[in-house]
């Protein structure tokens, strides 16, 4: 009962202290523009090098900031203009000092913030069509903020559960087969993704164009094991050797939690796997839909497919 109020406390103090950020950025962007700060040249370089080093000056000689997104535990997300060409933009603000690990990529001597280095890999030739894109960064004393693609008419995948309570078949095929897609290009491009579940990715709601977000609490893929306790991401969705053994793998990791996002999809929001034996609740799922929820929710990571054969699976391929 204590730690779950020091729990509540801490979760308070962070949203607070966003909340406060938002507040004092938004005062502080006001008096910009009311001063009519010149517009300054982003960086459009099409080299992945250009995105080692943060743009100089200030954010909002280059962007207006919009509306407010989302907040969360490590910071907030909000709309943006570019103002040099009206280019609408996804802005993310986080605080250096809830956010200080640093990782050293191939390439670039210098450490860079966690989210920051695992973007630049994404972009990388040939960038994945399934995960989001940044597009430059900025550093201060208080603030790492990320600008990224912001992909429209979008909404979270954990919207669309939330809504529509269950989807079909049809549509959680379309949505799985990128879900996929996107944690295949991570490791092609040397990313562990390790917080896969349904915010953390975008659906156009037009076309279902998905895209995965969200790389702070990422890391560079290995092939060898990582320790459990380094484990960072949705409770819900961690896979059952992280909270039982002291190492895991990160295929069969996301496997897992591919595995719970395809549940949710077709089962409704907030169901969860909460026993050995997986229990559906939505009666008219086919049997090629449990078959591959099953396999993917494994308790033995051994025995779970691989990204691969989860595309050959015939759920994915009706005759």
């Amino acid at each position: 009962m204590k730690d779950e109020i020091a729990t509540k406390k801490k979760q308070t103090g962070i949203r607070g202290f966003f909340k406060r950020k938002w507040k004092k950025t938004k005062q502080t962007l006001k008096r910009c523009f009311k001063n009519k700060v010149e517009p300054m040249q982003p960086n459009t370089s099409t080299s992945n090098e250009a995105l080692f080093e943060p743009t100089e000056g200030k954010v909002e000689s280059y962007y207006k900031f919009g509306k407010l997104l989302g907040e969360g535990g490590f910071g907030l997300v909000c709309t943006g203009i570019r103002i040099s060409d009206g280019q609408e933009v996804a802005i993310k603000i986080m605080s250096r000092r809830l956010n200080r690990q640093t990782i050293v990529i191939p390439g670039h001597s210098k450490p860079l913030p966690v989210e920051v280095a695992l973007l630049i890999k994404m972009n990388e030739p040939p960038i994945s069509p399934y995960a989001i894109k940044m597009l430059e960064w900025f550093i201060d004393s208080n603030e790492i903020i990320i600008i990224m693609e912001y992909p429209q008419p979008c909404v979270s995948l954990n919207h669309i559960i939330k809504c529509n309570r269950t989807l079909s078949e049809e549509t959680a095929r379309v949505i799985m087969r990128q879900t996929v897609q996107a944690v295949i290009n991570c490791y092609d491009h040397e990313v562990f993704h390790s917080d896969i579940h349904p915010g953390n990715f975008l659906v156009n709601t037009k076309t279902l164009d998905t895209k995965l977000i969200d790389f702070g609490c990422g890391q560079l893929y290995t092939y060898g094991a990582y320790k459990s306790h380094k484990y960072i991401g949705v409770k819900d969705f961690f896979p059952p050797e992280v909270r039982r053994n002291s190492k895991f793998h990160a295929i069969p990791a996301n496997v897992w939690c591919l595995g719970m996002v395809l549940y949710e999809m077709v089962n409704g929001y907030k169901s969860y796997v909460k026993s050995k034996e997986v229990q559906f609740a939505n009666p008219n799922l086919s049997e090629e839909c449990r078959s591959l929820i099953r396999q993917c929710l494994a308790r033995d990571p051994a025995k779970r497919p691989s990204l691969q054969q989860i595309l050959q699976h015939r759920w994915f391929n009706p005759e």
